[in-house]
């Protein structure tokens, strides 16, 4: 099969064995499309440690191929999407069916779906309603992704800010819209004006959530909350952050640190149309053109390119 391939320092699109049921709850995939995220890029540049050689992409949707032995109510045909986290299936939460703590990521830990196959297990595998389209249900993941923030335990009559203007901030102000949130205003640290303007609000808001962490992003949430007042943590940032602890202290700040919300309730804002993702979609690419894709993705994040693997 045809599959983007991260080895050592380099990534192509190679011709390699295409992957196989191991164990019983597997499930193989005919992958239809998969989304393109900073994580991905992350892998491939070599500033995120991931398993190697790697079939890269963690956000796909596909119809399945072939089913484990042990697998129920999962069968061939079925379009279906995924949640990426893999859980180790050892510890005292997997048993008791909670968020793995020692979790790996399907595109980081095992091969993805920037490939014309990919193999998973049945629990990470969510079945579509036939209304939604391959490409919304490839959605799935970062729609998920941003329901975490709800986790934190904000309220729409509170006063709040995004920092960070960028795809995930506009998907974060679709969900937090359907939830009754009001339109937050959204900062951007590169420029002088919203810094300002940011700067302004000092000690006045009751929770500022970020979407690309840095040290200056932390220190600024920190100074525009109330005493008391909570600052989310929702990107994915691999490099260290640094930030004075006294300067926190004094804002005795509730922080909130997020990672994904319900994916079932993913897909019902999806199908049901709660939230409109059209104008966040870039345009489908054949894994051929993942040199232009991905240089075009890092130097801007406005729409999310996907992958056709049968192009």
């Amino acid at each position: 099969m045809k599959a983007l391939v991260k080895n050592r320092n380099s990534v192509q699109v190679v011709n390699t064995a295409a992957p196989k049921i191991t164990r019983e709850d597997d499930v193989l995939l005919q992958v239809a499309l998969a989304g393109l995220c900073r994580t991905d890029i992350y892998a491939a540049t070599g500033k995120l440690k991931v398993k190697d050689p790697l079939v890269l992409g963690h956000e796909l949707a596909g119809v399945v191929e072939a089913v484990g032995p042990s697998v129920e109510g999962i069968k061939p045909g079925m379009r279906v999407t995924i949640d990426p986290v893999l859980r180790c299936r050892q510890c005292h939460r997997c048993k008791h069916d909670l968020s793995c703590t020692n979790s790996g990521f399907v595109g980081l830990d095992a091969d993805g779906g920037f490939a014309e196959q990919a193999v998973v297990p049945a629990y990470a595998v969510l079945p579509l309603d036939d209304s939604l389209s391959f490409l919304h249900a490839a959605y799935c993941e970062p729609v998920a992704a941003s329901l975490a923030v709800l986790k934190s335990g904000i309220a729409p009559a509170q006063k709040g800010a995004i920092i960070g203007k960028n795809r995930f901030s506009e998907l974060l102000q679709l969900i937090l819209d359907a939830y009754g949130f009001p339109t937050l205003p959204v900062f951007d640290l590169n420029d002088a004006v919203h810094k300002a303007e940011l700067a302004a609000l000092e000690s006045q808001l009751d929770y500022v959530i970020e979407t690309y962490a840095s040290s200056a992003v932390l220190a600024a949430m920190s100074k525009a909350i109330k005493p008391g007042g909570t600052m989310v943590l929702k990107s994915r940032q691999y490099e260290p952050l640094q930030f004075r602890l006294i300067d926190f202290l004094k804002k005795e700040p509730v922080m909130h640190v997020v990672n994904y919300g319900d994916f079932p309730e993913a897909l019902s804002l999806l199908v049901s149309g709660r939230i409109k993702i059209d104008n966040l979609i870039d345009d489908v690419y054949a894994l051929s053109n993942f040199e232009k894709v991905f240089e075009r993705a890092q130097d801007s994040e406005a729409k999310k390119p996907f992958f056709d693997p049968s192009l």
